[in-house]
């Protein structure tokens, strides 16, 4: 009897020693460093103060040590490779570029802000024409119409389709990072002040 005690006891100890939970996370950092690499690319040259380098990504610590941390049910964190090369994110980022030199222009003006969502907003048709203040409304339409998919495509690529929100916050952080001095953003009251 005592033999099969004993034998239980040790089952249950290495049971839980053994507990292994898997916590799959959202990867912010991964995806920051993407966002600023996009960014960087469809920007381009264009902008003098990006960076080609990404700086790099912290590691996880694991909470805890000692004899504590053994009764524990021990975390393992999934790593992610953050996918933003499919086809149709690599044709979203090529019609970003091919109307970034048409945008800048606009952005230098003041007549385009950067919003503090993620997207481009009209802040003011001062100085121009009837005609140009329709192609500043339809360039910044296209443009934020291709941002959100980036954001959405981005979220499916890497099977987080309910982070779209997430992604497209930590993509406005890194657009309004890589702006130039002058540019206008704007605050989180709505209010615009100049980079």
């Amino acid at each position: 009897m005592k033999t099969i005690a004993r034998s239980l006891s040790l089952l249950l100890a290495l049971t839980v020693v053994s507990c292994v939970t898997i916590n799959i996370y959202f990867p912010a950092e991964e995806i920051r460093g993407a966002a600023d690499k996009i960014v960087n690319e469809v920007w381009g040259d264009r902008l003098q103060n990006g960076s080609d380098e990404l700086a790099p990504q912290p590691k996880e610590k694991s909470p805890g040590s000692g004899f504590y941390q053994l009764l524990q049910p021990a975390s393992a964190y999934a790593a992610q490779d953050i996918n933003v090369s499919t086809p149709t994110i690599r044709a979203i980022k090529t019609s970003i570029k091919n109307r970034a030199g048409a945008l800048i222009g606009f952005l230098q003006s003041g007549n385009v802000g950067l919003g503090n969502n993620g997207l481009l907003k009209v802040r003011s048709g001062k100085g121009l024409s009837l005609k140009l203040k329709g192609q500043v409304n339809k360039l910044v339409k296209a443009e934020n119409q291709d941002r959100k998919r980036l954001y959405r495509e981005i979220a499916v690529a890497n099977k987080f389709q309910d982070k779209v929100g997430e992604v497209q916050n930590i993509f406005a952080d890194s657009w309004r990072k890589q702006a130039k001095k002058g540019w206008y953003l704007e605050k989180p009251d709505g209010s615009w002040q100049q980079k």
